[in-house]
């Protein structure tokens, strides 16, 4: 799916999965440091070992969510998502046809450049 040749409600799916996906990777990254930080409480951790933590949070996977989620092509962030397993086909039980083949096209050409080999996918439709 290009984005010129996608419909308005295609679009408005696309940026909601892309919102999805960031919340979801954003969440696990923050847990993160939620057990960094309960190691301090419970002495095995420095204060500055946390704000070490915190501070490769911010500069590392906090900044290329970003630039992944808001400096990107929401269908790019989209189809990387499902790629990675960040988003399911599950959260793709209202997607387009159009937006669903898309998805498996990026799929492909990934595992072609990455030189993977794997079945086709079948998608689950409920």
């Amino acid at each position: 799916m290009m984005q010129h040749e996608s419909t308005k409600a295609d679009r408005k799916l696309v940026r909601k999965l892309a919102s999805i996906a960031w919340e979801r990777q954003l969440r696990d990254e923050l847990a993160k440091i939620g057990g960094v930080i309960s190691e301090m409480t419970s002495g095995d951790l420095s204060p500055f070992d946390v704000n070490e933590c915190v501070h490769e949070f911010h500069n590392g996977i906090s900044r290329e969510l970003y630039n992944l989620y808001a400096a990107s092509d929401p269908w790019f962030a989209v189809c990387r998502a499902h790629f990675d397993g960040v988003l399911t086909d599950e959260d793709l039980v209202n997607a387009s046809d159009s937006v669903r083949a898309g998805l498996q096209q990026f799929a492909e050409r990934l595992q072609e450049y990455n030189g993977i080999q794997t079945a086709p996918r079948a998608w689950n439709d409920g």
